[in-house]
């Protein structure tokens, strides 16, 4: 799955739901990709400090799912009314 095309399904920054969000993907046969990574520092000029790790805020991660192409569909439908943040606009 690595070398064809994706497209993504899912956007959180909620753990236990992106967990939950993978187990029903994986209950129903469907491959996904995963991807989690750290949001960008909000401020400017170099400095590099975010607000949120300041204020001891530290729910940085955001998780994202894609699918190949011809699972799209089957995927959100699977998704919707179990998980919260499914991006329906993936459907073209």
């Amino acid at each position: 799955m690595f070398l064809t095309q994706k497209t993504a399904i899912y956007l959180s920054s909620d753990e236990s739901d992106y967990n939950l969000a993978k187990e029903i993907l994986e209950k129903e046969h469907i491959k996904y990709y995963e991807f989690a990574s750290e949001e960008m520092p909000v401020v400017g000029c170099g400095a590099r400090i975010n607000p949120a790790r300041v204020n001891n805020h530290l729910d940085l991660m955001i998780f994202r799912l894609s699918v190949a192409p011809e699972d799209v569909e089957k995927a959100i439908t699977v998704l919707q009314g179990n998980v919260k943040f499914v991006m329906a606009g993936a459907l073209k």
